[in-house]
C-alpha cells in the first residue's frame, strides 16, 4: 500500500555553502539527473526507481545547502504553507 507522504529526516548541509551562482547550478545539475533516472523508468530502459530515488536525495542535499547558504534552516512552516496551497487547488 503507497503511504500519502515522502518521510524525509534532517539534511546536514555542507559548512562551504555559499549561496552563489555555483550553488544554483548544482541544484539544477542534481534536477537533471532525477529527470534523467525518470526517463531511464519511463521508458523501460530500467524497472528499479533505486537510481531515482539516489538522484532525489542528491537534489534534496543540494537544495538544502542552497538554502542553508541564505539562513533557512527550517522548512517545516513553508511546507505546511506549500500543503495549504495544494489542499486548497484541490490537489489532495
Amino acid at each position: 500500500m503507497r503511504r500519502n507522504a515522502v518521510l524525509w529526516p534532517a539534511v546536514q548541509t555542507f559548512p562551504n555553502a555559499k549561496g552563489d551562482k555555483a550553488q544554483m547550478v548544482k541544484v539544477l545539475e542534481e534536477a537533471a539527473e532525477v529527470y534523467a533516472a525518470w526517463q531511464e523508468l519511463d521508458r523501460g530502459a530500467a524497472d528499479d526507481p533505486r537510481e531515482l530515488v539516489d538522484e532525489a536525495a542528491d537534489l534534496v542535499q543540494a537544495l538544502s545547502n542552497l538554502l542553508s547558504a541564505y539562513g533557512c534552516e527550517d522548512m517545516r512552516q513553508a511546507m505546511f504553507e506549500c500543503h495549504e496551497r495544494n489542499r486548497k487547488r484541490g490537489r489532495f
